[in-house]
């Protein structure tokens, strides 16, 4: 629980800066936070728990799945002209899938241990 508790508030602060580094912004708006969100919980459960933790999907599936997923995303924000595919949405969107998958891991581990 330690460890959860702890990656889950560094990739917070790390969160913070990287908002106020990239985006300039320390507060998400509505609309940014679902994209955000969608990438961590992408991460989470495809990455930390289907393909590390279960492995259920291999690497490359998980890939290929989150990649269409991910480009749907950004046709859907071409779609209604809120087109933002720059090199730093495209960094947080990568933090925020690696920050998912680990605390994807590390809370299926933590709850297989607690059963």
């Amino acid at each position: 629980m330690k460890i959860l508790s702890f990656t889950f508030i560094l990739g917070l602060f790390f969160l913070y800066f990287i908002n106020m580094a990239m985006l300039k912004t320390a507060i998400l708006s509505t609309e940014w936070s679902i994209h955000a969100s969608t990438r961590f919980l992408l991460g989470f459960f495809v990455m930390g728990v289907s393909c590390f933790y279960a492995k259920s999907l291999s690497f490359k599936n998980s890939l290929k799945l989150i990649l269409v997923i991910v480009i749907l995303d950004y046709f859907y924000d071409y779609y209604i002209d809120a087109y933002r595919l720059n090199f730093e949405i495209i960094l947080h969107g990568i933090y925020m899938l690696a920050w998912g998958a680990l605390l994807g891991f590390l809370a299926a581990k933590y709850w297989q241990n607690r059963q």
